[in-house]
């Protein structure tokens, strides 16, 4: 991952240390989005403030994302000791976050691997059941599928030209 270092300074201004520029919270939205990770320090302090810059961005760019905590698990969130929260959140969060990737991973690898794709061209039941995948598109099987196909015809008619040249030939 590509990170950028940033500083908050007291005036709320954000200076990204690896640019060398000044960024607006909007643009550092747009940067995590773009598969940047971001590191914040407290210009005078030199505390790590990433995740209260994280949780402003949410709040203020993602808002439908927090709608996934009810009422009642953010008044425990205030409540509970902060090593206990920590301890939970990394854990489990961590934990079933890095699951969800992988199972995602690995249904992708058996979707490319299917019978149905029409990317595997060794495949015999490819042609057949190419057009049937709904995922198709996601993994690229499709075009590769479709320039096989018109490069396997292109390939016919060219045979077929000949041969009719030749019986003309034979003919006169």
């Amino acid at each position: 991952m590509k990170l950028l270092e940033i500083r908050k300074y007291q005036n709320r201004r954000y200076y990204n240390t690896t640019e060398s520029r000044h960024m607006s919270l909007e643009e550092i939205h747009r940067k995590i989005c773009e598969g940047y990770d971001i590191k914040v320090t407290d210009a005078k302090s030199g505390e790590d403030i990433t995740a209260k810059v994280l949780m402003q961005v949410l709040l203020e760019y993602e808002p439908t994302k927090l709608n996934f905590f009810s009422s009642e698990l953010l008044t425990q969130v205030i409540r509970v000791n902060d090593s206990i929260l920590k301890e939970f959140f990394e854990g489990y969060f961590g934990k079933a976050l890095s699951a969800f990737s992988e199972s995602k991973k690995g249904m992708e690898d058996f979707l490319r691997q299917t019978p149905w794709m029409p990317s595997q061209s060794s495949n015999p039941f490819a042609s057949s059941f190419g057009s049937m995948n709904p995922f198709a598109n996601m993994f690229g099987g499709a075009q590769q599928g479709q320039s096989d196909d018109a490069s396997r015809l292109a390939d016919e008619i060219a045979g077929l030209r000949k041969e009719v040249e030749d019986l003309k030939k034979q003919k006169q």
